[in-house]
C-alpha cells in the first residue's frame, strides 16, 4: 500500500494560489498553504467515491498512481506520492502487487512466536507469491499462517516456494533447535484497495 497527497494545485495549474510580492516588478510567487474549501470526488477501482480534501493523506492500492505526476501531465495532476510500495500503476486492482523481504535471525532454541513475518499485519494484504530461503547451516521448521500442524522443515541451504494459486500466506513462523541460521523470505503481496 502508498500513500497518497491530495494535491489540488500545483504550479503548473495556474496562479489561483499563489501570492506575490506586492510592489515588486517581476516578483515571483509562493504557493499559499491547501485550502479546506478545495474538495473533489473521484471513483477508485471498486467504483467507490472517495471524497478527497486538498492536503489530505490517504494510503490505498497503485490505482492512485493513474492521478499523479509523472502518468499524467504536471497540469493535470492532482495525487502526490508520498511513499511508494513498489508496485506498478494499474488501472485493475487485482494486478497491484508489491515486493517485500524479510531478512530473520532465528535463534537456536527459540520458539515460532519469536520469529515471524506477520505478512498480513505488516502489508494490509496476503502473499500471493513466496520464496523462502534457509541461508544458514542448520535447518529450520517453518509454520505458516498460524496453523499448529501446517509445518514445513526447510534444510540448510535449500528454497521452499509458494507460487501465485498455490495458497494465500497471511503470517510465517520459524523455530530452530540444532543451532542458529537465518532465513529470507521474499514476497509478492496483493495490495487490498481501499475504494
Amino acid at each position: 500500500m502508498s500513500v497518497f497527497k491530495v494535491k489540488l494545485n500545483n504550479t503548473a495549474q495556474g496562479l489561483l494560489d499563489k501570492r506575490f510580492d506586492a510592489g515588486v516588478e517581476g516578483a515571483q510567487g509562493s504557493q499559499f498553504t491547501t485550502s479546506i474549501q478545495r474538495t473533489i470526488y473521484v471513483a477508485g477501482p471498486g467504483k467507490k467515491y472517495r471524497k478527497l480534501f486538498d492536503g489530505d493523506t490517504f494510503t490505498d492500492c497503485n490505482y492512485w498512481k493513474r492521478f499523479a505526476y509523472p502518468q499524467v501531465p504536471l497540469s493535470e495532476a492532482f495525487i502526490e506520492v508520498v511513499t511508494d510500495d513498489g508496485s506498478v500503476y494499474s488501472d485493475v486492482s487485482e494486478e497491484n502487487t508489491f515486493p517485500r523481504v524479510y531478512n530473520i535471525v532465528v535463534a537456536s532454541g527459540s520458539e515460532f512466536d519469536n520469529n515471524e513475518a506477520d505478512i498480513l499485519g505488516d502489508n494490509g494484504g496476503y502473499a500471493t507469491f513466496v520464496q523462502i530461503t534457509n541461508k544458514g547451516a542448520n535447518d529450520v521448521d517453518c509454520r505458516i499462517n498460524d496453523v499448529g500442524d501446517a509445518v514445513i522443515t526447510i534444510g540448510s541451504g535449500e528454497t521452499q516456494v509458494f507460487n501465485s494459486g498455490d495458497l494465500l500466506i497471511s503470517k510465517l513462523n520459524f523455530e530452530e533447535t540444532d543451532g542458529a541460521t537465518t532465513v529470507q523470505v521474499l514476497v509478492s503481496v496483493k495490495s487490498a484497495c481501499n475504494s
